[in-house]
């Protein structure tokens, strides 16, 4: 187990089902995974992303544990844990996954998600 994992979050699928008689189909959102152990940064914006404008993405990277779970680029990412947290109980989308390249059987492995979540900074 690593250390300063001191939060906890879940993880949520969205799939497309087949079209429906009327023509349309409602994505639908599914757990994965739950009350998994991790450690949610937030790194220092760049000079680029400040003179975006209208939006601007917010970045979070974080680290969990097990690297067993099957977690993909597109899947979202729901804080449970603190309450007290800025990104608490809000769905944020996993951009990249990266698994550590310890061998599979050290209990010291773990993967890193980097997370984008859009801002708007004005309303139109």
């Amino acid at each position: 187990m690593i250390q300063g994992l001191n939060a906890e979050c879940s993880i949520y699928r969205t799939t497309t089902p087949a079209d429906d008689d009327i023509g349309g189909a409602v994505p639908v959102r599914t757990i994965e995974h739950e009350d998994i152990k991790c450690r949610v940064s937030s790194p220092r914006p760049t000079q680029f992303s400040r003179e975006q404008g209208l939006e601007t993405p917010k970045l979070y990277n974080v680290v969990l544990q097990p690297a067993t779970l099957d977690i993909r680029e597109n899947d979202e990412f729901y804080l449970t844990s603190p309450s007290n947290h800025e990104i608490y109980q809000k769905y944020i989308l996993i951009e990249g996954v990266q698994i550590d390249s310890i061998h599979p059987n050290d209990p010291r492995r773990h993967i890193e998600l980097t997370l984008s979540r859009i801002v708007r900074s004005r309303t139109e």
